[in-house]
């Protein structure tokens, strides 16, 4: 903890060390330095670094104790980004404004020359640095840490040009200093290199998420048992050590791994402890700290679970605990295999600022202390550093979580990555990047490394029917944020799921197309008629997606939606009726539909059910009309009329059956009260090789239709003959039309009727 004050989004190298004097001695480990830039684009919410971004590039300068001259720092613009004027400055550790500088040269201490940025350290009367002298620092010198240590962050401002998919370097630069004294020679620390992708700032999954892929610290939930620490990680780096909790402990660069940050010397599951904490001794680590449990399972995510009993609870969660400080250290690594090629992986975690009062001005007053004269971070802030990381994936810097301001809640971090086209596996750190202590004490759990899979929506339906021995077709929509789960096949299974086999082959790349939200296209299969025998009622039907071909055939690296699956429902329709609907036909007649039908000759007792709807639908009988059952009539004709007066259009149809339960449907025909109208029923959207729709029509007549691209230009057209009743048209050798956006259009009688539609890739 040790107190500091906040710095926005923020990646921060530090270095500490022994300086040698002539005789190669060690003086002592006095000074640390560190690189960093924040993203100001991304703010307090984080993000990966892109193109157009402003990034604050920032050195510090941190005198422990003792007394540095020839104090100076010189630096590059990072190539792929351009100088923003106007902005080199000198800051507070808390990233405030302390002193302020020109571009030119000769003015004041800092300037610019080219492509190179100087800027001379030290402000005070008795060595105080120039335009044209290097100056003098000393730990009891402004910006102060408790009036102990001397922080400056040299800094200047930029703007990402470089394209999506490169990097910039945020490294490199040197800082120069010597131990107060003649003689002594002047030293120079150059800044390690540091790199950083520009890269697409997807945010988290937004569609569902798979298996996690971290494996380690026990998937990254950090375990569960009853003692109240429960000891090291393997995968906390050497930078921290392990300690327990006590009323000065864990001290900076110290970490636990606890379900309860209490201290052991005043043990508590309350949280409601004044801050600061004078008991004797205190219940708060620093007096000031929260008291709170982990994370995993908590019945509200942002709050967590409350600090755990560990005498009633013999298996409270653990979290990890970091107290950071100066340098940037790898708080969690993990290499991390198994992975899947040409894949989104949402990588993320929980984090929790546990720290409300640990600030300390730039005068030295730590915001605990009560003083008036306290000058908080910002208004009503005490919290002092807030705790920033960086993601890094095989040493490239991907993403930075923003600073976690103090609201008491849980926060959940993270970006999404794509690997490449043969990569299995990654190296993940997680960085500490906020510079200094007064703060920057932060709870970590719940890491995950998960896929971003794709939604899956089976039509006509979850359990849809069929007649014994018809085939039938059935769907999937497959919907994802990223277009990448382009490859398919069509699996079935018939003992329950146990087992599947293919029932087709692998298809890909298909097309998706935005839907506003997400991306989609549409699979269908065609079950035959031997796979619809009553022996397959309760055979299942699923599609397995990836995003590779090779990734299709692997278990561990293709989707499928375990929680929707078709189940066929296969019914016995009974054998076809021996008599036959000839014609079917009907008008208005004052008001009145009136219906005509006649039939071949009849052989057996029928019956006729009308059938009417209001939408072409959903059908209900109106009446029932018993057959003449006159074996020696060829022909046998029939009459119905509507009782109820017609207003508007209506449907109707006759369903014919027999004794036996057989039974056949005519066609459907429409009447209106309104002169002839045409209207789309349905249109199988998307479409690929051929677009299948119905058109309504009110009376006998001649349809132009048209297929027009997203430029206005006719693709394809034909002329149809429609009935009185419900047409099955369809546009044929659509195959080699382009994926994207069409509308569909029909005039019939100075009528026009038109529906977007979807052209999808052909397989």
């Amino acid at each position: 903890m040790r107190l500091t004050v906040p710095v926005f989004n923020l990646l921060i190298l530090f270095f500490s060390f022994a300086i040698i004097n002539s005789g190669g001695t060690a003086i002592a480990q006095n000074i640390d330095f560190g690189k960093s830039y924040i993203n100001v684009s991304k703010g307090v919410n984080g993000g990966t670094v892109e193109t157009g971004d402003t990034l604050e590039i920032r050195s510090s300068f941190v005198v422990r104790s003792g007394t540095y001259d020839s104090c100076g720092y010189y630096d590059a613009i990072p190539a792929g980004t351009s100088f923003i004027p106007g902005t080199i400055r000198v800051l507070t550790n808390e990233g405030k404004i302390y002193k302020q500088f020109t571009d030119a040269y000769g003015d004041d201490e800092g300037w610019r020359s080219g492509s190179n940025i100087t800027i001379h350290l030290g402000y005070v009367p008795t060595r105080n640095a120039t335009a044209f002298r290097r100056g003098r620092m000393r730990n009891t010198y402004k910006p102060s840490f408790y009036g102990g240590t001397c922080i400056m962050v040299a800094s200047f401002r930029v703007i990402v040009t470089a394209a999506t998919g490169s990097t910039i370097s945020t490294g490199g630069g040197y800082m120069t200093y010597k131990v107060s004294g003649s003689g002594t020679p002047i030293l120079t620390f150059t800044f390690p290199s540091n790199t950083v992708m520009v890269y697409p700032n997807y945010g988290i999954c937004s569609n569902t998420v798979g298996v996690n892929s971290i494996g380690t610290e026990y998937n990254g939930t950090f375990g569960s048992g009853q003692p109240r620490n429960r000891g090291t990680s393997a995968n906390v780096p050497t930078g921290y050590t392990y300690n327990i909790f006590g009323p000065n402990s864990p001290q900076d660069y110290y970490y636990g791994v606890a379900n309860n940050t209490s201290t052991n010397n005043n043990y508590t599951t309350l949280d409601t402890w004044s801050r600061p904490d004078n008991s004797s001794p205190t219940h708060r680590v620093f007096t000031v700290w929260d008291i709170i449990g982990d994370h995993t399972g908590a019945a509200d995510p942002y709050a967590g679970n409350p600090a755990a009993d560990t005498v009633a609870n013999p298996n409270a969660g653990y979290m990890l605990i970091i107290n950071a400080a100066y340098r940037i250290d790898s708080a969690f690594q993990q290499t991390i295999s198994g992975l899947c090629p040409n894949t989104y992986y949402e990588i993320s975690c929980w984090m929790r600022n546990i720290c409300a009062k640990c600030g300390c001005d730039s005068n030295g007053t730590g915001a605990s202390s009560g003083s008036s004269s306290y000058i908080p971070t910002d208004v009503g802030d005490s919290s002092g550093v807030r705790p920033n990381l960086t993601f890094e994936i095989d040493g490239i810097d991907y993403y930075t979580t923003g600073d976690l301001l103090y609201t008491g809640q849980w926060i959940k971090k993270g970006f999404t990555f794509l690997t490449g086209p043969a990569q299995t596996s990654f190296t993940l750190k997680f960085f500490n990047n906020a510079p200094g202590g007064g703060g920057n004490d932060w709870a970590l759990d719940d890491i995950s490394v998960s896929t971003c899979s794709p939604n899956m929506v089976y039509s006509p339906s979850l359990n849809p029917t069929v007649c014994d021995s018809n085939s039938i077709t059935i769907y999937d929509t497959i919907r994802s944020y990223f277009n990448n789960y382009t490859y398919y096949k069509w699996q079935r299974s018939t003992d329950g799921g146990s087992n599947w086999s293919d029932v087709t082959g692998s298809f890909g790349p298909s097309s998706p197309s935005w839907n506003g939200t997400a991306w989609e296209y549409v699979t269908s299969y065609t079950i035959p008629p031997g796979q619809t025998l009553m022996s397959n009622a309760g055979d299942l039907y699923r599609v397995v997606a990836a995003t590779t071909s090779s990734n299709l055939s692997d278990p561990n690296c293709s989707f499928t939606d375990y929680a929707n699956i078709i189940t066929l429902d296969v019914i016995d329709c009974g054998d076809p009726l021996a008599s036959q609907l000839l014609s079917f036909s009907g008008k208005i007649t004052q008001g009145n539909a009136e219906l005509y039908w006649s039939t071949s000759q009849e052989t057996e007792q029928l019956f006729y059910v009308v059938e009417k709807s209001t939408d072409g639908i959903t059908f209900y009988a109106i009446s029932t009309i018993d057959g003449y059952n006159n074996s020696s009539q060829e022909t046998n004709y029939y009459s119905f009329t509507d009782p109820v007066p017609l207003h508007g259009k209506a449907y109707y149809r006759i369903s014919i059956s027999n004794q036996s339960g057989q039974h056949k449907y005519s066609r459907i025909i429409q009447l209106s009260s309104e002169k002839n109208q045409i209207e789309f029923l349905s249109v199988i959207n998307p479409f690929s090789d051929q677009l299948s729709f119905d058109i309504s029509s009110s009376a006998n007549s001649k349809v132009f239709v048209e297929l027009v691209d997203m430029f206005g230009k006719t693709v394809h057209q034909s002329f149809f003959n429609v009935i009185n009743g419900i047409n099955h048209l369809s546009l044929n050798n659509t195959k080699s039309l382009a994926a994207g956006i069409y509308v569909l259009k029909a005039y019939s009688d100075n009528i026009t009727i038109q529906k977007k539609v979807v052209k999808q890739s052909s397989y």
